[in-house]
């Protein structure tokens, strides 16, 4: 990258910033005045990758800022502005025609994350954009809410476990989609901790369920998780489930809800249950960027309270970098991968490679259309190898030419990964 792109990056970045900042008056209308084409241009690109664009075209659109936008980056703006808008009607009508359909068979729902987000925090649902719909029913009930979906208008396939026997005995979710494009539907039975090995790796089933509160979403009353376990799970998902590999969006969610339940949330009751499951690095790392970057009102107490006592400006400042380059292909490989290179022992690399290589028997299941028992799934493992080839071959093979920019990353995320699961003593 050019001297002259980096700095455009890094212009982008900072204006994109205090365009999303919950504090207007950081914006300063000269310098959206000072933006040429390509800078206007770069900010809606980055706004769009990023999952903020309808929130740019909010605040852009407002005086004084609206005087200093050409019209050709407002069109477009508003464009992404009404798509998101159309996108997430038919979203909240599938939503509604779900809901409704488990209701009448008697299974509890939680409405996760951003269907929840879009139209009870936002208040707008052109605002969030979203991807799929996150939904939380009982262990005891999710075989029956995939038997519902199975049946209900549409034709809802079952994407992962590709074997429906494991539900819900294997994994966390079960995840289908209806054919033209619809939006995929996760159905979550525990909300897990991907890379927590213990006890502590998920949220508590029983305490979610007798905190959840009611909602209307969808024009169907439902539930969500309380004020805490919401934000604990924005915070969760963001670091120990993505490793913020997330997209700025998230520190806008955190920002956004915190202003919205600011007078309601108990940060004590979130505190305790981020020291006591060992999530205060996470937590903490989430919390102060939305802070930092988004104006999020989060209490300097509450920080104080949650900082790791081995924190360091390097992890800080490699949990911001994927946070700023998430989507990317680097950003987006593999945890296993990751382990692999970093191991500079052959033997280290080869177990982390067999590890990779041959997953369990339901995890493949989980994967391949294979019952977990059968002796057909030994084949698949050449499907495996295959699979993996082709998805992560050229950065592996980028890496082993000794690309120095790849092995950087490799080296920066293999850090922040040991760090952010390593105990933090207390």
């Amino acid at each position: 990258m050019t001297d002259e792109r980096i700095g455009l990056e890094i212009t982008t970045r900072a204006t994109l910033l205090d365009c999303l900042h919950r504090d207007g008056s950081r914006l300063d209308p000269a310098a959206l005045s000072g933006l040429t084409d390509e800078g206007w241009t770069a900010l809606i690109e980055m706004a769009t990758r990023h999952g903020v664009a309808p929130l740019l075209y909010r605040r852009l659109k407002a005086p004084p800022l609206a005087r200093c936008v050409p019209d050709d980056a407002r069109e477009r703006l508003r464009g992404l502005y009404l798509n998101t808008a159309a996108c997430n009607v038919r979203l909240y009508e599938e939503l509604r025609l779900l809901l409704l359909a488990l209701r009448a068979a008697g299974i509890p729902v939680i409405v996760l994350k951003g269907a929840y987000l879009a139209e009870q925090v936002y208040r707008n649902i052109a605002l969030r954009p979203m991807c799929d719909i996150d939904l939380l029913v009982p262990a005891s009930r999710a075989r029956e809410a995939w038997g519902v979906m199975k049946e209900l208008g549409g034709g809802y396939r079952l994407i992962y476990p590709a074997t429906e026997t494991l539900i819900p005995s294997f994994g966390k979710d079960f995840v289908c989609q209806k054919p033209s494009g619809f939006a995929p539907v996760e159905v979550h039975w525990t909300i897990r901790i991907t890379g927590l090995s213990d006890e502590k790796d998920c949220m508590d089933d029983e305490e979610l369920w007798q905190n959840a509160r009611a909602v209307h979403i969808a024009e169907i009353d439902t539930a969500t998780l309380s004020v805490e376990d919401f934000l604990l799970h924005l915070c969760l998902h963001a670091s120990y489930q993505h490793e913020f590999d997330c997209r700025l969006r998230v520190l806008c969610d955190i920002a956004v809800f915190i202003e919205r339940f600011e007078p309601e949330i108990n940060w004590s009751v979130l505190c305790a249950r981020a020291s006591h499951y060992r999530w205060r690095k996470g937590v903490y790392l989430i919390l102060y960027l939305a802070s930092f970057r988004t104006g999020a009102a989060v209490p300097a107490e509450v920080l104080t309270a949650l900082e790791p006592t081995d924190l360091s400006a390097e992890m800080i400042e490699q949990a911001e970098r994927r946070l700023f380059d998430a989507g990317t292909e680097t950003m987006g490989m593999a945890s296993n991968m990751v382990g692999f290179f970093k191991s500079g022992r052959l033997g280290d690399r080869a177990r982390v490679l067999w590890r990779r290589l041959f997953i369990s028997r339901e995890e493949m299941a989980y994967i391949y259309p294979i019952p977990p028992g059968s002796w057909v799934l030994y084949g698949y493992y050449l499907v495996r190898v295959r699979d993996l080839i082709r998805h992560h071959g050229a950065a592996a093979w980028d890496l082993l030419r000794g690309d120095r920019k790849l092995a950087e990353t490799v080296r920066r995320r293999a850090a922040l990964r040991e760090w952010l699961f390593k105990s933090d003593a207390q």
